[in-house]
């Protein structure tokens, strides 16, 4: 008699923690993308960049908390990871647990942070997306001006040896009005990589703030565009 037949059936190995976050996220993500679309309906223009990339960072501009919840209705359609500020997690447990759940990372900013890191690179090498804002905090005042850069994104990329997409919001959202996400080419650090160089990092850090540029004009010609051959109608 083998051990299996002596104990019986063998019982199934229980899911990872990874695939019940991932089955969380699906669920939520079902009940909430109706609401999503209603609030903030929004055009996603080169969708086909976002599907075609694999694993990589993706960086958008921040105007308010649709930035995030946007991408979750219209392109994160199994599994989300995204890195967000520490102190909305430590808000209240039930905060943790929800954000977690939700693929969410948490990030001290301005300080070292080796937990955050060690999540970061491991999603980027499983050859998942993972999206950040590299402004480091959102745009109030809801203008097309970017903030400076900080340099996670680019050494982020480096290390993991991964791409970069960029990613822009038109405007500021407001609820019932049409936005439009414009989905730029992929950028690419390789001359980068493996480089520990500080000044390596900071020119890393400029070219995705220029692809970022690039992404805004091409968004703005696009819906201006659209919208000057609507009023002709």
């Amino acid at each position: 008699m083998t051990a299996n037949e002596a104990g019986g059936k063998q019982k199934k190995a229980s899911p990872s923690k990874k695939q019940e976050s991932f089955r969380f996220y699906r669920v939520v993500r079902a009940a909430l993308t109706p609401l999503i679309k209603l609030l903030w309906p929004t055009e996603i223009v080169n969708k086909d960049r976002f599907e075609n990339m694999g694993g990589g960072l993706v960086v958008c501009n921040h105007y308010a908390i649709p930035d995030t919840l946007i991408p979750v209705a219209y392109l994160y359609k199994k599994e989300l990871h995204v890195l967000a500020k520490a102190e909305a997690f430590e808000c209240a447990k039930i905060a943790n647990w929800f954000l977690r759940k939700a693929g969410a990372i948490p990030v001290h900013r301005g300080e070292p942070d080796i937990n955050a890191v060690k999540e970061v690179l491991g999603v980027l090498r499983a050859d998942k997306k993972l999206v950040m804002y590299p402004e480091g905090t959102r745009n109030r005042e809801g203008t097309k001006e970017m903030l400076e850069f900080k340099q996670g994104a680019a050494r982020f990329a480096i290390k993991a040896k991964k791409p970069v997409l960029p990613m822009v919001y038109y405007r500021m959202h407001k609820a019932f009005r049409r936005n439009w996400l414009y989905i730029g080419e992929p950028i690419s650090l390789e001359e980068f990589y493996m480089s520990r160089d500080p000044a390596d990092h900071e020119r890393a850090t400029a070219k995705i703030y220029e692809g970022m540029q690039a992404t805004r004009r091409a968004c703005d010609e696009y819906v201006e565009k659209l919208l000057a051959e609507k009023k002709k109608k």
